[in-house]
């Protein structure tokens, strides 16, 4: 019994400096050590992420719990902007076609109904709205885009 505690012993022990070597190499790697008793690096807040699209409009939503239907984490959503004019593609603004066209190659347009919308003729029908939310993912912030009814509150 002896011998098993005193071989765990010697497995902590192990670990233990392992453990306190990987971590002078991760810090070293990564930024610079600080020296005991100096203050904490201090990183300035990250401005609130915003997107501006012409001819769209920032609603106010109690909730973005709605994006969930689509794949979107609501935690990560920052912005919301929402096109809501009926009719087709080509009575849309410019901005937001492109913005749509652009998001469709990059995988940003989420559902069929963006696709339908740019490519099949479908109209922006009464009670719809083309949603654009924009995320805080790693590495970068990005866009996603898709038609879902119209939410006013």
């Amino acid at each position: 019994m002896l011998e098993l505690l005193l071989i765990l012993a010697v497995v902590v022990y192990l670990v233990s400096k392992l453990d306190a070597h990987h971590l002078e190499q991760t810090t070293s790697r990564f930024g610079p050590s600080l020296a005991p008793g100096a203050a904490p690096l201090r990183l300035e807040p990250r401005p609130a992420l915003r997107l501006a699209i012409e001819g769209t409009q920032r609603p106010y939503f109690r909730s973005n719990k709605f994006v969930k239907g689509f794949g979107v984490n609501p935690q990560l959503v920052q912005d919301i902007r929402v096109y809501s004019r009926l009719g087709a593609v080509d009575n849309f603004p410019a901005a937001v076609v492109a913005l749509l066209h652009d998001l469709y190659l990059r995988g940003g347009a989420l559902g069929s109904e963006v696709m339908e919308l740019l490519f099949h003729g479908r109209a922006l029908k009464e009670g719809e709205a083309v949603y654009f939310a924009l995320l805080d993912a790693k590495p970068e912030p990005r866009v996603v885009a898709f038609v879902d009814k119209l939410r006013t509150a």
